[in-house]
């Protein structure tokens, strides 16, 4: 064997000089990086690659959200960098440049290949997952973030300074040719990724040792930035690994892979097949005869003679060392010269007595056939009575009616389901040593991310045919799993569970008749529909009848049984969430998420009509005859509560709400998200408060450029004898402003900006025992002038008691216990 090469990718491959992309060297590495030590660490490689090449502006990508660390390869399909997210996370980001390619269409093509890859790269374990594609048409180049190989040496653990990829080529370099059972494992796991691939229409073209990477210590394709569509006959692809035909097609693949699958097993170069290793032992003929046979048929020079899938593939890979039954033929063949001679001796008395024992009946030899792709299929789902491995390779045992696994869900296959869903995680890891094996890590987590995960494993394993529609997973708390004292109540480790899907009846009838019955905007029928196969659980539909409301009745479906629902339609004055509405006070409404909130500050000429109805010994020091348009002060948080209920019980009585609407005053989290804040982080108003900078009301400038609400002005400042006004702005009113003077935000709500702060629901929080119980208020008001103030992220704490000139609220009808966002319900 020849001593080892000084590039880090340099290997017995003749494809590894070949490359497309080579690693760079590695640079001194700094020790286990993190926090500051990894800062300067980034900073030094950094300086270290600028002082190597001349400025470039390759050496200043702007990619949001990540810092590119160094080059790990580059080539004339791009380059790849090593970098790392605001998280923290380590990625690898290949950057495609438009001046790389003589043709607008081929860097076209390369892009189209990407953006047509990126949704299923994480539908398969065998495939290197995309997490991000992202253009930069004004630089000239489009990127895609891809998860991170393992290093060569320390696995997960990466060091930035001396990280280098770890890779078939380079596994093959630290052990030499791999034993066959170790390459049908990873020529099964491969194949199948590349059947599921195809199955989208999309083709590798350059499958090699050097492109297929281990995360997480499993194999994947990788460079899917030569991915196309089938048919695509564009030459790529390295020497060797392409077929005769050339690379673009679903045999071709099979082909490349066949010959990456030769060198592995074989020792020697793709140039030398189909030369067999020279150090086969006599045991060792049977199964590599096997074995080569598979490798020649996909290795085929014609087309017609290789392998119709990669399906195909894989299954015969499967097929090796498997002990095959021996047929009659296989039998009368090995017994043949013993036959002869028994005849010659035998002949003349079996002459005399054949007249006599004709046999009364022939039974013919058992003859051989291959599976039907429809059997093979079935052979995948689990039947009854049997142990099953689904497409995660978990075991599941038949107890009782069921099959059930045998481990509780583990942390690997749970973060897969975290990233693919993009769901944040939240719960345990706990460790179990089983005798004699190597450590399980279950995950501990609430009910609602098990019932997801499930939900997730079903769509995944019906993909690859390891479910059919009729099954589907459920789980079971493992009590088995101990958790740590002071776990959450209501979390509990995942014992995953294959049940059948069951059905019932449902039938759905309106008052009037005739209306239109849809479910997620398909329609299904007119009422009164009966559907006779409908799956057990919670069913939602959507009634439509041109001069009704829209109405939704939802209900739970028995299996077997039949669900009746039924719904009266209202006329369209009644409120009807989702559109613009005016209630009987004459206030406008407007959707905000699954709510409506009032569009303007509740007026005096609102709170007096719940004054004249209902009279309190303390009313507030408002003048109620004049400018009933302005909006109502010297209200309390308890006064603005007291007004949603009499407004409540009053449209309740008059038919425009039901008994499960109310109003109320929004949430903290309603008010921002009527000013168009993003979420805000912080447990609390108080942790929340000032956290966003930068977003006001009007947009995203300070001073405002002019007057978008009414705030502490010139013409205020000027009655007040004051010089302390927001410079150069005139709003016109020294004090309160009719509701609605000022134009609305995008989402058509007014004096968010100024006139009355209002109040909201909760308490202020935080950690000052004088503020956090009080009352919180937000927006500014028309005494407001300070930049902090104005902040849309402001909030202030006020006795829920106090009656202030500045204070008022809006108020938001809902479904009680919904909320504007879907996650807060």
């Amino acid at each position: 064997m020849s001593s080892a090469p000084s590039s880090p990718n340099d290997g017995l491959f003749r494809e590894a000089e070949e490359e497309r992309v080579e690693v760079g060297e590695p640079g001194q590495a700094p020790g286990q990086p993190g926090g500051q030590e990894q800062g300067q660490v980034v900073e030094k490689e950094l300086e270290k690659d600028k002082a190597a090449d001349p400025p470039s502006i390759r050496d200043d990508i702007p990619i949001a959200d990540l810092k590119l660390i160094r080059r790990i390869g580059s080539g004339a399909y791009g380059e790849v960098w090593l970098a790392q997210t605001i998280t923290g996370a380590m990625r690898a980001v290949k950057v495609v440049w438009r001046e790389d390619f003589e043709f607008e269409k081929t860097f076209q093509r390369e892009f189209e290949g990407i953006k047509q890859f990126e949704p299923i790269s994480r539908g398969h374990r065998g495939l290197v997952n995309i997490l991000h594609v992202g253009w930069n048409e004004k630089a000239g180049f489009y990127y895609c973030v891809m998860e991170l190989a393992d290093d060569v040496e320390n696995g997960q653990r990466i060091d930035i300074g001396s990280y280098v990829p770890r890779t078939l080529t380079s596994d093959f370099k630290r052990v030499g040719r791999l034993n066959v059972e170790l390459c049908k494992q990873t020529g099964i796991h491969l194949a199948d990724a590349l059947g599921y691939m195809h199955s989208y229409g999309l083709t590798h073209r350059d499958i090699k040792p050097s492109n297929i990477i281990y995360v997480d210590g499993a194999c994947k394709l990788a460079d899917i930035g030569l991915v196309a569509a089938h048919g695509e006959r564009t030459f790529v692809g390295t020497e060797g690994f392409v077929p005769p035909e050339g690379p673009g097609t679903f045999s071709a693949d099979i082909y490349s892979l066949g010959k990456v699958l030769y060198e592995i097993s074989s020792g020697k170069d793709r140039m030398e097949f189909p030369e067999v290793p020279d150090d086969l032992g006599s045991t060792d003929w049977k199964l590599w005869r096997e074995w080569n046979a598979v490798i020649c048929k996909a290795c085929a020079p014609q087309v017609k003679d290789r392998f119709a899938t990669a399906a195909d593939f894989a299954e015969a890979l499967r097929e090796v060392g498997v002990p095959k039954p021996v047929t009659w033929g296989q039998r009368l063949r090995s017994g043949l010269p013993k036959l002869v001679l028994g005849s010659l001796l035998c002949g003349t008395g079996l002459s005399l007595v054949k007249s006599h024992l004709q046999p009364p009946y022939v039974v013919a030899a058992p003859v051989e056939r291959k599976l039907t792709p429809e059997e093979r299929a079935k052979a995948k789902l689990p039947n009854p009575g049997r142990m099953w491995l689904n497409h995660e390779d978990m075991k599941f045992s038949w107890r009782g009616d069921r099959h059930v696994a045998d481990k509780p869900v583990h942390l690997t296959l749970f973060t897969r389901f975290l990233e693919d869903s993009l769901r944040p995680f939240e719960g345990e890891v706990v460790a179990n040593f089983p005798k004699g094996g190597k450590p399980d890590y279950a995950v501990i987590v609430p009910k609602a991310d098990a019932e997801e995960f499930c939900r997730w494993l079903t769509r995944q394993d019906r993909e690859a045919g390891a479910l059919s529609g009729d099954f589907e997973y459920r789980w079971k708390p493992d009590n088995a799993v101990k958790s740590k004292p002071g776990t959450r109540e209501g979390w509990s480790a995942v014992r995953l569970e294959v049940t059948k899907v069951l059905y019932g009846q449902v039938v759905v009838a309106s008052s009037p008749s005739d209306a239109e019955v849809s479910l997620n905007d398909e329609v299904l029928g007119r009422t009164p529909l009966t559907l006779l196969r409908v799956r057990e659980g919670q069913v939602s539909y959507v009634l439509n009848l041109p001069g009704f409301l829209r109405e939704t009745v939802k209900g739970q479906v028995k299996a077997n049984g039949q669900l009746k629902l039924e719904a009266k339609l209202r006329p369209t004055d009644a409120v009807s969430f989702g559109k613009e509405w005016k209630n009987t006070l004459g206030m406008d409404f407007v959707p905000l998420g699954s709510v409506l909130m009032s569009a303007k500050e509740v007026r005096r000429a609102d709170f007096g009509a719940f004054l004249r109805r209902i009279p309190i010994s303390n009313p507030p020091m408002v003048e109620f005859g004049r400018e009933t348009n302005l909006p109502m002060t010297q209200v309390s948080r308890r006064d603005a509560e007291a007004f949603c209920r009499w407004l409540t019980s009053v449209e309740r009585s008059r038919g425009l709400i039901d008994e499960g609407q109310s109003y109320r005053l929004p949430t903290d989290d309603e008010w921002s998200m009527a000013a168009n804040l993003p979420r805000e982080r912080g447990e609390s108003p108080a942790e929340r408060s000032n956290r966003v900078e930068g977003i006001y009301p009007w947009g995203f400038s300070w001073p405002p450029p002019r007057a978008e609400g009414n705030v502490w002005d010139l013409t205020a400042a000027r009655k007040a004898n004051s010089k302390d006004a927001l410079e150069n702005l005139q709003d016109n009113f020294a004090g309160l402003a009719p509701a609605g003077s000022f134009p609305s935000n995008l989402y058509g709500f007014f004096d968010l900006s100024g006139n009355v702060a209002e109040w909201v629901t909760g308490e202020f929080g935080g950690t000052d025992e004088k503020l956090r119980t009080q009352g919180v208020v937000r927006g500014g008001s028309w005494k407001s002038r300070k930049r902090e103030e104005l902040l849309s992220s402001h909030r202030r704490a006020v006795p829920q008691g106090a009656r202030m000139d500045e204070v008022g609220f809006r108020v938001v009808l809902s479904q009680d216990g919904v909320f504007s966002r879907p996650e807060e319900q």
